[in-house]
C-alpha cells in the first residue's frame, strides 16, 4: 500500500456505522483526492486508492451486517463472497466510477442473510454511490457468462473484497474454461463489439466532443485489448504481454503514458461534474483545462488540451489496431490454406495483410516507406498492414531525423501514390493513419490533433482534411453521384484530379498559425509543388485554389446572388473555367469534411446557381454580368410567356405588373414571378396574403408575404417563424408603388430539410394572425441552446464595400440564438430603415449575416447613421443575452 494511504482520511470504527458519518468518511476522502490530485500527486497512485477505500469500506459494512463467509445446514455447506468486478475489480475507480459488486453463493441464502444483504445494497445506495450488483449463485451466474458477453467480461477481472474466496476461485475455473466463450469466440464477438461502438462516434478519435471511455482512442479501446489478452492467458496483460514480445519496451510505454493521460483527463472531469458521465462536452473542457494546468488566454488552454487529447487517441487507436491484428495471428491462426507468398524482393503476403521480409528494411531505407503504400496500391488484393509491418513502421518513425519528402526518390514515389485512382483510400488515409503524413508533409505534425473551439469544425483540422480527400473521392462513387450530381459531373471531367489531393492537403495546413490561414498554405504549398517539380500552370493553380479556397463558400451562402456586381466580382478572381470546376469540387467537399449538418439540398443549390451562373459566362467568353435592364425583362418576357401557356389574361398581368419596379424582376426569378402572379391575380389586394410553395426553392421552403408595408414587418415574420422552430435562410424584401410589400423568406427545419407538408397550414395561420395584429408585441425571448452557452462570439457589425452605391451592405457576426433576426429588424424599424435583402448563413454556434440596407429616402446610410446602426444592434443583442 503507497504511504500516501495512510494520511488518508479514512478511518472506520466499529461504534460509527450510520449515515451521516459514512457521507462525512466519502466526503472527506473525495475533497483530499481532489487536492492531491491538483497538487500532481501520480494519478495511479489516486485512482487505486479509491478503490481501495471502497474496499475497506465494503469489508466493514461486510462484517457489520454480519454475512458470514459460509452457511452450513444439515445437507449442505452454502458459501458466500463479496466480488468487485469490471473497473472496481481491476482496482480502479474515478470519483465517479460506478462500483460494480457481485454477491455470489453456491445456493440461494436463507430469508435472514437475503435480508442482511439487502440492508446492505439499500444503505450503499443511501450513501449515493453508484453501485452496481447483482446477487447470484454460481450456477446462475456461470449461466449468464455464457449468455451475455458484458457479464463475462465483468468476471474476467474479478477479485474477492470479502468471503469466501474458495468460491470466487471455482467461478473463475469455470470461466475461464472452454466451455464458456472460447478464447476464439470472445476474440471476435469483442471486436465486433468495438466496431459497433466506434460506428457510433462516426469511427472517428477527433470528435470534438469525445467520450474518454467509449470514444475511438479511449479508454475502452485499452480495456478490449486486456480483456481479450486475459481471455487467452489468463494474467494481467502488460505483464504478459511482454513475456510474449508482442510490444517493444517502447510500446509499453506509451500503453502507460496513454492511459495516465486519459485518467488524469477522467478524473479531472469526475471532479467537476456531479452526475457519472465521461463526456468531454464543450461546457467543461475549459474549467477541466484550468485544473490541469494548461495555460493561455480565452480558449487557448482548451484547444492545448485537446490536442494532447488527440495524439493520445491516434496512439492508442495505433495501438489497438496492431495489437488485435497480433492477437488475430495468434488466436485464430493463419488459415494454412492461405500461404505465404513473395510481391517483390521486400514485401510479401499474408493472409491478404502486406509484410515486411526485412524487419529493419525502413530504418535501413526510409524512403521504402513510401515503396510501401505504392506497392499496396499495386496489389489491389492487399487489404491493410500486417502487424509485423505496423510495429517497423512505428519503430522507423520514431527514428526519422527529416521529413522523407527530402529525398528525391521519396517524391517521385509520393507523386506516383497520389495519381493512382484508389489513392485516397488505400494509401493516403492509412499514411494518415500510421503518422507517415507527418513525417512526409512539411507543416502537417502542426495540425496533426487541432482543434479550433467552436460547434462549427466538427473535426480536428488533420482529420477534416482527411475527411475532405476522401468526400472528393466519393465524387467517384454511385452514392457520390446521388449526393452531388453537379460535383460528380464536373469531377469526371478534371485532367487532373490529382492536384486537387496536393491542394487539399494544403489548404488548411495554415491554421494555428499568426496570419491569414489560406496565405499561409499558399506560400507552403508553393515551395511543395517546386520541391515536387510540378509544371508552372498545376503549381499555379494549386497556389490560387489553396488562397481562395473560401471563396466560392463564402459567395454562395453569405452574398447576394441575385446582385449581378456580387458575380461579376466572383467572376473577375477565378477568371477561368478551369478555377471554377476545380473550385467548385474543393468547396462542395470542404463544407461536407468540415461539419455532417452542414450540407444541405439549399447550400447545394446555393454552389450550383453560382456554378452555373459563372459557367455561362466563361462559355460565352464575357466576363461581364449583362446589365440590370436587360436581366430584369428577360425575367418579364420569360414570365409572361409561361403565364399565357396557363391561360392568364395578358392585360390583367400587365396591370399587375405596373405596380412593381424594376428592382422585382430584377431580384426575383422567372418561375418566382409566375408563382407570385398565380397567387396574386385571384386575391384581393387590399388584403393580406401569405402563401407556402408546395415546390421546393433550390432545396428550401418558400414563403410570401404580401402585406401593407409597415414599420417591424420583417421584426414580426422573423418572430414567428423562430417561435415554430423554422430557421430563415434567405429573405428578399420588396416594396411596390402602392406600399405594399411583396416578401419572400426561405425557411428549412432544424434539420435543414424543406417544410414539412403537414405544417403549412398552421404556419400560414400563424403569420396572418401576426400582420393582423394592430401593434407590434416584440421578440419572443428564449434561453439560448444549451450547447450554445459555452461559446463567447463578440457582437460584430461590419460595413461592406457596397456594389451599388445606393445601398449600404451590413455584415453581422453574433452569437447564434432564438429570437437574434426579430432582435435586427426591430433595430432596423426603429432607425426607419429600409431593408430589401438579407442572407442568413449560421455556422457553428455563430451567425454571419448579410443585410442590404437604405435610408428612409432610399439612400445608402451615412456615417452617422452606421455608427447609430452599429451601437443599436450591439446594445440589442447585448440585451437578448
Amino acid at each position: 500500500m503507497h504511504a500516501l494511504y495512510s494520511n488518508s482520511p479514512l478511518n472506520f470504527s466499529d461504534e460509527q456505522i450510520n449515515i451521516n458519518y459514512l457521507k462525512q468518511q466519502l466526503n472527506d476522502f473525495q475533497q483530499w483526492s481532489i487536492t492531491q490530485f491538483k497538487q500532481n500527486v501520480d494519478i495511479d497512485i489516486l485512482v487505486h486508492l479509491r478503490s481501495h477505500f471502497i474496499d475497506e469500506l465494503l469489508q466493514r459494512l461486510w462484517r457489520y451486517f454480519q454475512i458470514p463467509e459460509q452457511v452450513s445446514s444439515l445437507f449442505k455447506q452454502n458459501r458466500i463472497a463479496l466480488i468487485a468486478v469490471g473497473g472496481y475489480g481491476r482496482t480502479e475507480l474515478h470519483p465517479l466510477s460506478d462500483i460494480d459488486i457481485l454477491i455470489l453463493s453456491d445456493y440461494p441464502c436463507a430469508k435472514d442473510i437475503e435480508q442482511r444483504i439487502s440492508d446492505l445494497v439499500r444503505l450503499l445506495w443511501d450513501l449515493h454511490l453508484d453501485i452496481g450488483h447483482s446477487v447470484r449463485t454460481l450456477k446462475t451466474c456461470i449461466q449468464e457468462a455464457k449468455n451475455d458477453i458484458t457479464t463475462m467480461t465483468n468476471l474476467l477481472e474479478s477479485r474477492i473484497i470479502a468471503g469466501s474466496q474458495s468460491l470466487l476461485d471455482e467461478l473463475r475455473k469455470q470461466i475461464f474454461s472452454d466451455k464458456i466463450w472460447p478464447s476464439a469466440t470472445f476474440f471476435r464477438a469483442k471486436v465486433k463489439e468495438q466496431q459497433d461502438r466506434h460506428k457510433q462516434y462516426h469511427s472517428t478519435s477527433y470528435n470534438l466532443e469525445p467520450d474518454l471511455k467509449n470514444s475511438p482512442g479511449g479508454l475502452r479501446d485499452m480495456q478490449t485489448i486486456q480483456w481479450i489478452a486475459i481471455r487467452h492467458y489468463g494474467e494481467e496483460f502488460l505483464q504478459k504481454i511482454a513475456h510474449f514480445d508482442y510490444l517493444t519496451p517502447e510500446d509499453i510505454e506509451d500503453f502507460k503514458t496513454c492511459r495516465k493521460f486519459l485518467w488524469r483527463i477522467r478524473f479531472a472531469l469526475h471532479s467537476v461534474i456531479t452526475r457519472y458521465d465521461n463526456r468531454l462536452l464543450f461546457d467543461r473542457q475549459l474549467s477541466i483545462a484550468n485544473m490541469l494546468g494548461y495555460q493561455g488566454q480565452g480558449n487557448t488552454p482548451v484547444e492545448k488540451m485537446m490536442h494532447d487529447y488527440y495524439r493520445v487517441a491516434h496512439n492508442i487507436t495505433e495501438l489497438n489496431q496492431m495489437l488485435l491484428q497480433l492477437f488475430d495471428e495468434s488466436i485464430l491462426e493463419l488459415n494454412p490454406q492461405n500461404k505465404i507468398y513473395d510481391i517483390d524482393q521486400y514485401f510479401q503476403i499474408r493472409e491478404k495483410l502486406i509484410d515486411v521480409k526485412d524487419d529493419n528494411l525502413f530504418k535501413k531505407d526510409p524512403v521504402m516507406i513510401l515503396q510501401l503504400f505504392y506497392t499496396i496500391l499495386l496489389n489491389p488484393q492487399i487489404i491493410g498492414l500486417y502487424s509485423n509491418t505496423i510495429r517497423q513502421l512505428r519503430s522507423a518513425r520514431r527514428k526519422l531525423t527529416t521529413l522523407l519528402s527530402e529525398d528525391a526518390k521519396a517524391r517521385s514515389l509520393f507523386m506516383k501514390i497520389i495519381k493512382h485512382p484508389d489513392a485516397i483510400k488505400k494509401a493516403i488515409l492509412p499514411m494518415h493513419q500510421y503518422g507517415i503524413l507527418t513525417a512526409y508533409i512539411p507543416g502537417w505534425k502542426h495540425i496533426a490533433g487541432m482543434m479550433q473551439f467552436d460547434l462549427f469544425h466538427a473535426y480536428t483540422v488533420d482529420e477534416h482534411t482527411i475527411r475532405l480527400l476522401l468526400e472528393l473521392d466519393s465524387f467517384k462513387t454511385e452514392s457520390g453521384k446521388k449526393r452531388h450530381p453537379n460535383s460528380s459531373k464536373v469531377f469526371a471531367k478534371l485532367s487532373k484530379p490529382e492536384l486537387l489531393v496536393i491542394t487539399g492537403l494544403f489548404h488548411d495546413i495554415g491554421k494555428g498559425r499568426h496570419g491569414d490561414h489560406s496565405e499561409i498554405g499558399a506560400k507552403l504549398v508553393e515551395k511543395f509543388c517546386q520541391l515536387h517539380e510540378l509544371e508552372p500552370r498545376d503549381t499555379d493553380l494549386i497556389i490560387w485554389l489553396v488562397r481562395y479556397h473560401l471563396l466560392m463558400s463564402v459567395t454562395a451562402q453569405n452574398r447576394d446572388l441575385q446582385d449581378p456586381a456580387v458575380i461579376s466580382e466572383f467572376i473577375q478572381i477565378v477568371k477561368s473555367e478551369r478555377r471554377l470546376q476545380y473550385l467548385l469540387c474543393l468547396t462542395v467537399a470542404d463544407v461536407c469534411a468540415t461539419n455532417e449538418t452542414l450540407w444541405n439540398s439549399w447550400k447545394q443549390s446555393l454552389m450550383r446557381q453560382l456554378y452555373e451562373t459563372a459557367k455561362r459566362s466563361f462559355d460565352s467568353g464575357i466576363h461581364q454580368i449583362p446589365e440590370q435592364r436587360s436581366i430584369a425583362r428577360q425575367h418579364k418576357q420569360e414570365a409572361l410567356a409561361i403565364l399565357l401557356k396557363q391561360n392568364y389574361d395578358e392585360q390583367q398581368i400587365k396591370n399587375l405588373w405596373l405596380d412593381y419596379r424594376i428592382d422585382y424582376f430584377l431580384r426575383y426569378t422567372t418561375e418566382q414571378i409566375v408563382w407570385h402572379v398565380q397567387n396574386l391575380l385571384p386575391h384581393d389586394l387590399n388584403q393580406i396574403l401569405v402563401s407556402i410553395n408546395p415546390n421546393p426553392y433550390h432545396g428550401g421552403t418558400e414563403i410570401i408575404i404580401y402585406s401593407p408595408d409597415r414599420p417591424y414587418l420583417f421584426a414580426t415574420v422573423c418572430n414567428t417563424l423562430n417561435n415554430h422552430n423554422l430557421s430563415i435562410h434567405d429573405a428578399l424584401i420588396i416594396t411596390n408603388k402602392k406600399g405594399f410589400a411583396l416578401d419572400t423568406f426561405i425557411v428549412l427545419e432544424p434539420n435543414g430539410q424543406t417544410l414539412q407538408k403537414d405544417r403549412h397550414l398552421s404556419i400560414i395561420q400563424a403569420l396572418t394572425k401576426a400582420l393582423k395584429q394592430p401593434v407590434y408585441k416584440g421578440v419572443t425571448v428564449k434561453p439560448p441552446k444549451q450547447r450554445l452557452r459555452s461559446f463567447s462570439v463578440p457582437t460584430q457589425v461590419n460595413f461592406l464595400s457596397a456594389f451599388n452605391e445606393r445601398q449600404t451592405y451590413m455584415e453581422l457576426i453574433a452569437l447564434d440564438r432564438p429570437g437574434l433576426l426579430a432582435c435586427v429588424g426591430e433595430v432596423f424599424a426603429n432607425l426607419d430603415l429600409s431593408l430589401s435583402s438579407a442572407k442568413i448563413a449560421t455556422i457553428g454556434e455563430h451567425v454571419e449575416d448579410l443585410f442590404i440596407l437604405t435610408d428612409k429616402n432610399n439612400n445608402a446610410l451615412d456615417d452617422s447613421t452606421c455608427y447609430q446602426l452599429r451601437e443599436s444592434i450591439v446594445n440589442a443583442i447585448e440585451l437578448l443575452n
